[in-house]
């Protein structure tokens, strides 16, 4: 499936001369390509504002706003995230080439280019692009088939608990039958755990975030965090504790987000705490940050190479035989990612230490 906006793509042209803009506009003409004009940076941001092109071919040195810039300030705009972008220009020193990919080009051609090979190399990069959009809609699609497949699961899953429980509530039912029971009431409660955690983690991570920023009392969301997991805890029999400093800490933030993020981070810690250890959460005034620390395994070199991605599972098992579906730390990334907030895994001696950090700015 296409996902271009014109027939084969449509590329935008950023140059400050016009007959580089004729030489370009109509060698794409010729193949078919619809395209647009900028004359300058301003008016290239003007243009991508108004419509997403497929394809950037940009020129390096313009007046005002030079190529560097307007890549980096393309990148801010909605939908251009993936948009490549090829640099044009004469200059073929290697550090130039470098800061000019380091700045967001997937390519750079240099002048005076030759046809054949700037047309290949448009080409290679729709399809590419076409490729990854294909790929993005392919995973879009598996995730929602899974949701519904979770949601069905959970039906059946919930009828098949209930039975068991209901056969466990029996007198006089012979021991082995009892038992069995048993088994069945532990096993699909076990299910129920992770369809539930599978269904919010998933939706936590298809969900485009409308943030409600506004004042937020850490230590109030700190201290609720902390009741709500403490029984949790003692189940384990892990001590959970909480330190505060004398005054209440406000930022400006989205409360669900944070809340959200406090959440996973203290249930993984409880999660893969060996019982009998200590989780502790602190929050600090200066600088303004939550830390969550166990005694469990931690994070070797490699976990930490893949530490966010979604569903996967890192070294460390559960220790209570609880349920796992490798979604929770890649939830606290995404969350974290929109927020003003900076997410740190720290390497103590024992165990692993995760840190929310935000920005040194008062709730008022």
């Amino acid at each position: 499936m296409k996902r271009f906006s014109g027939e084969i793509g449509t590329i935008l042209i950023v140059d400050d001369e016009p007959q580089n803009i004729q030489v370009v506009g109509t060698m794409l003409a010729a193949f078919g390509y619809d395209f647009m004009i900028a004359k300058d940076g301003a008016q290239a941001i003007e243009r991508m504002e108004a419509k997403t092109p497929d394809l950037v071919l940009l020129d390096l040195y313009m007046p005002e706003m030079n190529g560097f810039e307007v890549c980096e300030k393309l990148r801010e705009i909605d939908g251009m995230d993936d948009v490549p972008v090829i640099f044009l220009s004469a200059d073929n020193d290697k550090n130039t080439i470098v800061k000019a990919l380091e700045s967001g080009g997937v390519d750079y051609v240099t002048k005076p280019f030759n046809k054949a090979e700037l047309l290949a190399r448009v080409r290679t990069h729709l399809e590419l692009k076409n490729t990854r959009d294909e790929c993005s809609d392919l995973l879009t699609k598996t995730e929602e088939y899974l949701e519904v497949m979770a949601h069905d699961l959970k039906n059946w899953v919930g009828s098949a608990s209930f039975s068991a429980q209901l056969l466990e509530s029996m007198k006089d039912l012979p021991e082995n039958a009892t038992k069995v029971a048993k088994t069945i009431s532990e096993s699909t409660g076990k299910s129920l755990d992770f369809i539930e955690e599978f269904l919010a983690n998933a939706r936590a991570s298809r969900t485009e975030l409308d943030l409600d920023i506004r004042p937020v009392d850490l230590t109030q969301l700190c201290q609720t965090s902390h009741r709500l997991c403490t029984s949790l805890a003692q189940r384990k029999d892990i001590d959970l504790k909480l330190s505060l400093p004398g005054e209440n800490v406000v930022v400006k933030s989205d409360r669900d987000a944070v809340d959200r993020i406090l959440e996973n981070l203290l249930s993984n810690a409880i999660k893969f705490s060996p019982p009998g250890t200590t989780v502790s959460l602190t929050l600090s005034d200066s600088p303004v940050e939550i830390v969550v620390k166990d005694e469990g395994p931690g994070f070797s070199e490699e976990d930490r190479e893949k530490i966010f991605e979604p569903y996967v599972r890192l070294s460390a098992k559960p220790t209570g035989d609880e349920v796992s579906t490798g979604l929770g730390l890649s939830i606290v990334k995404h969350l974290t990612d929109h927020l003003a907030a900076e997410l740190e895994i720290r390497n103590p001696e024992t165990g692993a230490e995760i840190a929310l950090r935000f920005p040194e700015t008062s709730g008022d």
